[in-house]
């Protein structure tokens, strides 16, 4: 197997490191997302792509889509980016983890949720693409839009009692 560092030597002499390749495929699906732009988003997903997003809720690759292009319709819709923590390549399989944090904002306004995410990339025969995301809601910068926030994407969790 290749250490880390035999990898990253190899890939900068070849040209981009597999790191490089995914944050650039990140920063095209974030700006895609940015500008309301379903298809340059849904390019960067794999063909079996699964989410688990902020709030729980499973969504295959389509209902994924299908949502994001749903919130494009309206430009004062939370625009989600994500920020790459750390890329880790595996030595085993044909697969990365990025970690990251994830924020949401009205376009050009502050920052109003974020939480953190894991991604699981694949190595295919069309690049470096999506395999699954996991997202996690763990802040929130404004009451309103907390309740609003909660009102559309909780429904899907249940409460224990006390």
């Amino acid at each position: 197997m290749n250490s880390p560092a035999a990898s990253s030597i190899s890939g900068n002499a070849q040209g981009p490191s597999d790191q490089d390749l995914i944050r650039d495929i990140r920063n095209t699906s974030n700006q895609a997302i940015a500008a309301g732009d379903a298809a340059n988003f849904a390019a960067s997903l794999d063909e079996d792509f699964v989410v688990v997003t902020g709030n729980g809720s499973l969504l295959s690759r389509e209902a994924y889509i299908t949502a994001f292009a749903k919130d494009f319709e309206d430009p004062h819709s939370i625009r989600f980016e994500r920020i790459v923590d750390s890329i880790e390549i595996s030595d085993l399989l044909p697969l990365a983890a990025e970690h990251g944090h994830w924020a949401g904002r009205i376009s050009g306004g502050p920052i109003l949720f974020g939480g953190t995410y894991l991604a699981m990339w694949r190595r295919t025969e069309h690049g470096w693409k999506l395999r699954s995301e996991l997202f996690i809601a763990l802040a929130c910068k404004d009451a309103a839009a907390g309740e609003s926030y909660r009102r559309r994407y909780g429904a899907t969790l249940t409460k224990s009692e006390p």
